[in-house]
């Protein structure tokens, strides 16, 4: 128990704190988080995926097995829940809306953090894959459930291609092909303080979203949703992990990624396509409340080597 509190203490206090910052300035400054948003998203998470993957020595194999890894790993989540959930009798809004919030998760603000802290740079470098394969699901499946079949996946891919981390992505591998291994100090020092800045931002990006949903009510579906997320989807992840031949800090990233809790993307896919966004707002509430306890029990685990 002493040393649940102590991992609590070092790996995610730091992230609630800094978060907590974030939610200070919303609901005490009404701080809008649409600008940092969009910042993050066009400038810091591309500049982090960049030089997480350039700076490492990350080869095109095991990139493959993280990504496909990671996707896999959601679509199995996506299809137990859309069993789980069909034998309920649910409006065609919640079900949209519990289904993606299952394997929607927050690997960005919460999970790059949580993993730097708790397993250093090497695993952060396969942490930030996984965010990015994250995002891949959460912006073709994801979009495709919450419209409930008014985007085709055809629409839902070409959101992809407006994804700047996944150019940065492509970047760093391209000049690694090309035996360009090392930037020019103005380049390489730019590219390294956005990457450094980045996680910071993201957590009280994270706080200023939490701090604009409000009171949630009613938890119908709450408690099977957030087992699936934070309790089924990493207990899977060590299956995958090993099915894809991850190891080292690749694996504990892997899996400390499946534990995280449900993205607040999940809200905004709500609010775009009208599926149930009070039960999204409750699930990404709930996950995020129960997150800390789940996520010290993981690196424990983890860390001694017991799963």
């Amino acid at each position: 128990m002493i040393e649940l509190i102590h991992i609590f203490i070092d790996n995610l206090l730091p992230v609630l704190a800094i978060a907590g910052v974030g939610l200070y300035l919303r609901r005490r400054f009404d701080v809008s988080p649409v600008m940092t948003s969009r910042m993050m998203f066009h400038v810091f998470s591309p500049a982090l995926a960049f030089n997480a993957l350039y700076t490492r020595d990350i080869s095109g194999g095991d990139f493959l097995r993280m990504y496909g890894g990671t996707v896999a790993l959601a679509l199995t989540v996506a299809c137990i829940a859309f069993l789980a959930l069909r034998w309920g009798k649910l409006k065609a809004n919640e079900r949209a809306a519990a289904l993606v919030a299952t394997f929607v998760f927050n690997g960005g603000n919460f999970g790059i953090s949580i993993v730097s802290f708790a397993f250093g740079a090497e695993a952060l470098s396969y942490a930030v894959i996984a965010y990015v394969a994250g995002s891949t699901t959460a912006y073709t499946l994801g979009v495709y459930i919450s419209s409930k079949g008014k985007a085709s996946m055809l629409q839902s891919l070409r959101s992809i291609l407006r994804t700047p981390s996944v150019y940065a992505l492509a970047l760093a591998f391209g000049l690694k092909a090309l035996g360009i291994n090392e930037l020019p100090p103005a380049l390489s020092r730019t590219s390294q303080l956005l990457a450094d800045a980045s996680i910071p931002l993201m957590l009280v990006l994270l706080g200023l979203q939490l701090g604009g949903l409000g009171k949630p009510s009613g938890w119908k579906l709450v408690f099977s949703a957030s087992a699936i997320r934070l309790l089924l989807a990493p207990l899977l992840a060590v299956f995958f992990a090993s099915l894809f031949g991850l190891e080292g800090g690749a694996r504990f990233a892997f899996i400390l990624q499946a534990g995280m809790p449900t993205a607040v993307m999940t809200i905004v896919l709500a609010h775009e396509f009208g599926t149930d966004q009070d039960l999204a707002l409750n699930l990404i509430m709930a996950t995020t409340l129960i997150s800390p306890i789940t996520l010290s029990l993981l690196i424990y685990l983890l860390q001694h080597g017991l799963i």
